[in-house]
Order: C-alpha cells, then sequence, then structure tokens
C-alpha cells in the first residue's frame, strides 16, 4: 500500500516532462490526480515507493482540500471514473509522441464514503527520485480554481516564477490547456480560454500572470507570460 495520508503541506512535485505533456482531463479527474499525486514524497528513490502505489481518499480530505461540495461522495465517484482508462502524452526531442497511463485502476467503497486510486508504475518516474529539472506547487493554492485549463496554465506559469516570463507557443498552449480543436478563431481562444484563465488565476491564487501576443507575421505565433508572486500570497500560508 501507498501512503495513506498525504504529506502536511499537501504539495505536489512532477517532473517538467510530466508538466509539459499532453493531458486531456475535466477539472475534477485533473483534482483527484494532484490529491493523489500529494501522498507521494518525492525525496523517496523511486525503487523504494510502495508498488502498487495505493492512496486512499475519503470524501471528507476531498472537501478540505478542494473545499466545501454539495455532493462530495458523488464528485470523488464521477472523478474517478473519468481518470480511469485515461493517458498523458509525451514528446521527446525528436518530437516523437509516447503515451503513458495515470492509473492502474480506482475502487469507490460505497459506503465508506472513500475511493481507492493505484497510480500507475508508468507515472512514478515523473513524481519521485532523480528527476533533473522539476517544480512544486502547493494544492493549498490552487484549491480555488474550478477550471482545468486554469490548472494546467497554473502549473506551467509557476515552474517559471523565478525568472518571471514564461513564452509558450500557441500550438503547444492549445494542447496543454486542452483546447487543440476548440476556438480556432485567436479571438475567441483569447476570451474564452486564456482570459477567463488568467483573470481567475490572479482572483484565486498567489501567482499575478499577464500576458502578450507575440506575432509573426501578421498572425499570432507565441504568448509570453508574465509571471510575479501575487500580494495576496501572505493569504496562504507557506
Amino acid at each position: 500500500m501507498g501512503f495513506l495520508e498525504p504529506r502536511r503541506e499537501k504539495s505536489v512535485t512532477q517532473d517538467y516532462d510530466l508538466i509539459h505533456s499532453v493531458q486531456r482531463l475535466d477539472v475534477r479527474p485533473k483534482q483527484l490526480l494532484l490529491t493523489a499525486i500529494s501522498h507521494v514524497n518525492p525525496q523517496v528513490p523511486l525503487a523504494k515507493q510502495p508498488r502498487p502505489f495505493s492512496v486512499d481518499i475519503t470524501a471528507q480530505q476531498w472537501i478540505e482540500t478542494w473545499g466545501e461540495r454539495l455532493n462530495p461522495y458523488r464528485d470523488l465517484k464521477e472523478a474517478a471514473e473519468q481518470l480511469n482508462g485515461k493517458r498523458f502524452w509525451l514528446r521527446d526531442d525528436n518530437k516523437k509522441k509516447s503515451w503513458r497511463n495515470w492509473i492502474t485502476g480506482a475502487e469507490y467503497h460505497e459506503r465508506e464514503g472513500r475511493i481507492t486510486v493505484q497510480l500507475h508504475h508508468e507515472l512514478m518516474p515523473y513524481l519521485c527520485g532523480a528527476m533533473p529539472l522539476f517544480s512544486t506547487l502547493k494544492i493549498l493554492h490552487i484549491k480555488g480554481l474550478r477550471s482545468f485549463a486554469s490548472i494546467r496554465l497554473y502549473e506551467l506559469t509557476n515552474q517559471f516564477r523565478a525568472s518571471g516570463v514564461r513564452q509558450i507557443s500557441l500550438t503547444e498552449l492549445r494542447d496543454f490547456l486542452a483546447t487543440k480543436d476548440a476556438h480556432p478563431r485567436f479571438a475567441d481562444f483569447k476570451r474564452k480560454v486564456i482570459d477567463k484563465a488568467v483573470a481567475e488565476i490572479n482572483d484565486k491564487t498567489d501567482l499575478e500572470l499577464s500576458w502578450q501576443p507575440v506575432k509573426k507575421g501578421r498572425a499570432v505565433a507565441t504568448i509570453k507570460f508574465f509571471i510575479k508572486t501575487s500580494q495576496q500570497a501572505e493569504m496562504f500560508p507557506r
């Protein structure tokens, strides 16, 4: 069995390759995944991690982690059902894609208000041990986010907090935010995805983002994000 209780700070450490992977998830499966990952101690070498890495998450933990819900039992069960069978895609230096599995399976304990999630062994190397580049976030800082795009944009910009600037090609950003085939017109993508995600991050997290489009010729090719710690960061314990 894995660690049944998350580490005290409920932080999530991920390898850069995982953060830059292509993910196709809704917000609740993403929240469930981050909750499960928060149980992994990244300082423990991969060879010494439990296998399988099983995590118990109760409805009460779900509420404490992500805030009050009308029906946390239903949300937890549906999140597990949606996460089961989902994959993430990685790119190598030659732009070849390979897919990996998030979880091996999940079991909902109907009368106990808890779920058991098994993180897939293909995911574990991106969460612990000898990760050359990695980034850590605290779930407390993103618990107010209610869209997948907002959570993903936070992950992608938080890792560049120290430098204060992050440039992402428009094509990659569409992939990262799971909007590759949606809103083909940039004006729609800007209004319905980028602006909404940036506004929610600025309003509900410890980051403050601004951005500008970078054109190549007449078309937008790249998005440049400017990142700093928000003045409301004092609301979040360190």
